[in-house]
């Protein structure tokens, strides 16, 4: 015998980090969807959007600065080099700085424009008034989780 779903009670309903989660979840496909055509995934675009901002850092830099270990690094970074979107550079000691080539310029770009069309349409239901309120809740809540 079937229950109807209006009858069933959710007790995941009233849990920050289940609404995170599916939002989460959510969000990334829409952009998946955006930057199919461009064929990179959210990580990739994600990446170049970064080095597109901070030209010359390093891999250790990307590390600090987006959380991430360096073997999830480093096959984006690779990915990246094959399409001819990054030039490596030299940099200080073993360090080697990493800048848009100008297929990256243009690549970077086109990226720029699918999140730019993500954000519209991820927070077309934020009034602009709340947007910064919420956008320093959401940096609150990730400071929480990761120093709890």
């Amino acid at each position: 015998m079937s229950v109807s779903l209006s009858a069933l009670s959710d007790p995941l309903d009233n849990l920050l980090s289940y609404h995170l989660r599916r939002t989460t979840t959510a969000a990334t496909t829409a952009l998946a969807n955006m930057l199919q055509h461009l064929e990179l995934n959210v990580s990739e675009a994600t990446l170049l959007l970064f080095l597109g901002a901070n030209q010359g850092c390093t891999q250790s830099d990307i590390g600090r600065a987006l959380r991430a270990q360096p073997a999830n690094l480093v096959p984006l970074i690779n990915k990246l080099v094959l399409l001819g979107a990054l030039d490596k550079q030299p940099g200080k000691g073993r360090a080697i700085a990493l800048s848009l080539s100008d297929e990256g310029q243009q690549l970077h770009a086109k990226v720029q424009q699918a999140f730019t069309r993500h954000e519209e349409v991820i927070g077309r239901s934020i009034p602009p008034e709340r947007r910064d309120e919420i956008m320093a809740l959401l940096r609150q809540v990730c400071r929480d989780a990761c120093h709890p």
